[in-house]
């Protein structure tokens, strides 16, 4: 899957697994997924998308988790907690996921979900649609 990015964005990471852009216009921080990615990326990224939130001030974050794959266990423990404590405490006030194509995937990310509810992520919205979580943050 092509990851278009917005004439208005500033681009933070360019992996072959993750994009991380902050979007002018939108003010809104974006990660697209696809592939697989190991947990010592996960790590990686997950600190850099704090950095990118500290550095733009970013309140809105959109997860394009359309083409990732399966995370193992330790990174669904780490996104699903440290993560999103950390997020939380850098000021993002909501974030929209778009739910993953793939079956596997959609399990992980159903996991996190339950983890996250169980922890107060009330902040987090899901979506089959990249459009309408884009609509969804812009009103937020």
């Amino acid at each position: 899957m092509e990851i278009k990015l917005p004439t208005s964005a500033k681009l933070y990471i360019d992996k072959p697994y993750v994009k991380l852009y902050w979007d002018f216009k939108k003010k809104i921080l974006t990660s697209a997924w696809t592939g697989f990615c190991t947990h010592d990326e996960i790590l990686a990224i997950g600190q850099r998308i704090i950095d990118a939130v500290l550095i733009e001030g970013a309140r809105k974050v959109l997860y394009d988790a359309r083409g990732l794959e399966v995370l193992d266990a330790s990174s669904q423990r780490y996104i699903s907690g440290k993560f999103t404590i950390d997020m939380m405490e850098s000021g993002v006030k909501v974030a929209a996921v778009v739910l993953p194509d793939d079956l596997f995937a959609q399990f992980t990310v159903n996991d996190i979900q339950k983890k996250l509810a169980m922890h107060g992520g009330a902040f987090v919205n899901y979506f089959e649609d990249l459009d309408k979580a884009i609509s969804w943050l812009k009103v937020k």
